[in-house]
């Protein structure tokens, strides 16, 4: 089966016990899980892949940022195809 948002979307609403707000377009999904907080998961779809982004946490909440970036510089390998950055939202990094 190949995934599109409509199909996804579709499929993750099928599901009573997720708590979940789903908005689609064309070429992306924005989920919202409301038992995490409101966790907002940006889903992104090319010809090739599914591209997922969402926020961890504000950096002024890491108590030492120097030691959470080694951190996940070590441990990347248990996170293949993934990435981490810095985005600023709302003015805040």
């Amino acid at each position: 089966m190949t995934w599109n948002p409509l199909a996804l979307a579709t499929a993750l609403q099928t599901v009573p016990e997720q708590n979940i707000d789903v908005t689609n377009s064309e070429n992306a999904l924005i989920i919202k899980m409301n038992d995490y907080g409101d966790l907002q998961i940006n889903i992104l779809f090319t010809s090739r892949q599914m591209i997922l982004e969402t926020f961890i946490c504000p950096v002024s909440s890491i108590s030492n940022p120097d030691e959470f970036n080694t951190f996940l510089l070590r441990n990347q390998k248990m996170m293949p195809l993934s990435s981490v950055g810095i985005s600023s939202v709302q003015q805040e990094e």
